[in-house]
């Protein structure tokens, strides 16, 4: 049972919509060596960007989607809590010392330093088993991987060569500045793969494309794409060919009216009263939902919600664990009424990206700093499927 006036809904249904968009796409466009379209890896990290890892991840997997990629090895050991058997990728660096824990799991690791490959393999080694791993080279994003040389080719042979490790796959990360810095960086990235080739090394998954470079380079997908923020609601933007596609939003951020009050011509509200009320003074709803839920302080006396169906502004600062609405528009609002943060209401949304531009930030911050104690409910098929309280796990 959920505690609080506010929650994040989740449809797990548009989810599932979204994954099957993709692979339509997939379907239509270059296809692999063996006449099959790219795999697909859902990108989970930060808790599914702040759906909920677990849930989210049962839906996919049912769905058929092959792999799935988190950033930490934290995050990798909770799904295979819950899927013991599921294909996990952890996209992000394991310190050294938590090897035998990601090989101990069958956790696929990111490698892109010899000392670290050969941990891997002593450990996998000790254990028993023969941990797959996915090499990442920095093709020009400059955050983490093997920065081409003359030696590349070299030091990928020598990884090969480890008894405990089996090269799964090797990928690289586009830095998305535009086509031309793009498309060098996919060179420099078939390059390595051709000098690696040469050296007797092949990878069975090859992989470049995250959902926006899905979308804009169909040749650049390889083997596997991995797809987060499309199946979340996110539309690439800048993309002509995801106009057409019909991307769905999963999710909605209600709470309830805690209180309803006539303030006076002059009264502020807030820390520093950045806002006033105007001449005959305002009705105010005070909303329990703030900062400290992931509803961004910089939303402040910009952004606005939904209340019976009517847009109303935000007055003064978004505090940590409120916010005030200014709902003299909606004279018949009473306490106890539904709010909506972020969501559909009737013909009218407020959608991710209102919700980003009014924040100043990228969409996918929006949805993943929701906070933990933001109770999820999830849906399917128009009913509450079941629902999660991480502060009440009973």
């Amino acid at each position: 049972m959920v505690k609080r006036s506010a929650q994040l809904e989740v449809d797990l249904d548009l989810v599932v919509h979204n994954l099957r968009l993709v692979r339509k796409t997939l379907a239509a466009g270059p296809l692999r060596p063996d006449g099959t379209p790219p795999q697909v890896a859902a990108v989970l990290k930060g808790n599914a960007y702040g759906l909920g890892s677990v849930p989210v991840a049962g839906e996919l997997l049912s769905a058929g989607v092959e792999m799935l990629a988190v950033s930490c090895l934290p995050e990798a050991l909770e799904l295979r809590r819950a899927f013991p058997a599921a294909p996990i990728l952890v996209m992000g660096h394991i310190p050294t010392e938590y090897l035998g824990a990601a090989a101990g799991a069958g956790i696929r690791t990111m490698l892109f330093d010899l000392d670290q490959a050969q941990a891997l393999s002593r450990v996998s080694e000790t254990l028993g088993t023969r941990t797959p791993v996915h090499l990442k080279i920095d093709t020009g994003l400059n955050r983490l991987g093997i920065k081409p040389d003359a030696g590349t080719a070299q030091l990928i042979a020598h990884m090969a060569a480890l008894p405990g490790i089996h090269l799964e796959g090797i990928f690289t990360h586009l830095a998305l500045r535009d086509e031309p810095s793009d498309t060098g960086q996919f060179r420099l990235f078939e390059r390595v793969l051709a000098e690696a080739r040469v050296g007797g090394v092949e990878f069975p998954l090859r992989h470049a494309c995250d959902s926006i470079g899905m979308l804009r380079y169909p040749e650049f997908r390889l083997d596997l794409v991995r797809v987060g923020g499309i199946l979340f609601g996110n539309k690439p933007l800048r993309t002509p060919s995801a106009d057409a596609l019909d991307v769905r939003t999963p999710v909605a951020l209600r709470a309830r009216i805690s209180r309803v009050r006539l303030i006076a011509e002059g009264e502020g509200t807030s820390y520093d009263e950045t806002w006033r009320a105007p001449k005959g003074g305002a009705w105010l709803a005070t909303v329990p939902v703030g900062y400290a839920d992931g509803y961004s302080r910089r939303l402040s006396t910009r952004a606005e919600a939904i209340v019976r169906g009517r847009r109303v502004p935000l007055t003064g600062l978004v505090m940590m664990d409120q916010l005030i609405l200014d709902v003299t528009r909606v004279p018949e609002v009473e306490e106890g009424d539904e709010v909506l943060l972020l969501g559909r209401w009737g013909s009218d949304e407020i959608g991710i990206a209102e919700l980003a531009d009014w924040g100043g930030t990228n969409r996918n911050e929006v949805i993943s700093t929701i906070g933990r104690r933001v109770p999820r409910v999830y849906h399917k098929a128009g009913k509450i499927d079941w629902e999660c309280d991480y502060l009440d796990p009973a």
